[in-house]
């Protein structure tokens, strides 16, 4: 299930974010890429270690860990540090599959994968993330703050960038449970709860959606 969050960040939180990219290093993305990465992946990212990447990894995963609708669609255990990615004129990132196991040995499952945008629309011509699911290809490019979160073993890229600067922020999160189609019973639940609530609905009823909802997460989830 892929999951649009609008306004993740806050337009001040993108701009902090912004002002602190303006000085940072970056370095060739393809480092990043897998075996593929020097063929499929032009692009730039910050360095790790530049004097600001720590800082703004800090900042943008304390963002993320709060959000309530990461929470309930990802029911993260554990998130990567974020890769902060700039596509100029002619850089893409063709078709692929992140990998499985990610970070320090022995490596993190990736569950979800999260693109955050840093920038407007309209600021850059091209530079779509497609995802390939199975109902078609579905095409995003969010404004600033907002954000994507999608199962990691979707087949995905970004679109070449014609004009302008495009700027992410993307990380990947390990689920407490690993199963999508678990993960989307559990949100789903959630979702009806909160509307539930907000319309003031049947007090009975909302207890028994609440009581399968915490009894599946109980019954699925790994802490």
């Amino acid at each position: 299930m892929v999951a649009v969050i609008d306004g993740l960040l806050t337009k001040e939180q993108v701009q902090t974010i912004a002002k602190r990219l303006f000085s940072a290093k970056f370095a060739d993305g393809s480092m990043s890429g897998g075996p593929l990465g020097k063929e499929i992946k032009k692009n730039t990212q910050v360095a790790p270690n530049s004097p600001e990447y720590r800082e703004l990894a800090d900042f943008v995963l304390s963002i993320i860990k709060q959000n309530e609708t990461v929470a309930i669609n990802a029911i993260p255990r554990r998130i990567l540090p974020p890769i902060f990615a700039s596509y100029t004129e002619g850089h893409r990132y063709g078709d692929h599959v992140d990998a499985a196991l990610m970070g320090q040995w022995p490596g993190m499952r990736t569950d979800l994968s999260i693109t955050i945008f840093l920038n407007e629309p309209g600021a850059y011509e091209g530079g779509e993330l497609v995802l390939v699911t199975d109902f078609g290809e579905q095409v995003y490019k969010g404004k600033a703050g907002d954000a994507v979160l999608y199962p990691t073993h979707y087949r995905h890229r970004v679109n070449p960038v014609t004009k302008g600067r495009r700027m992410a922020i993307v990380t990947w999160m390990e689920s407490m449970v690993r199963d999508p189609a678990r993960r989307e019973i559990i949100g789903d639940l959630a979702a009806v709860m909160e509307r539930l609530v907000a319309t003031k609905g049947d007090e009975e009823l909302m207890l028994r959606v609440e009581k399968a909802r915490l009894n599946l997460l109980r019954m699925w989830a790994d802490s």
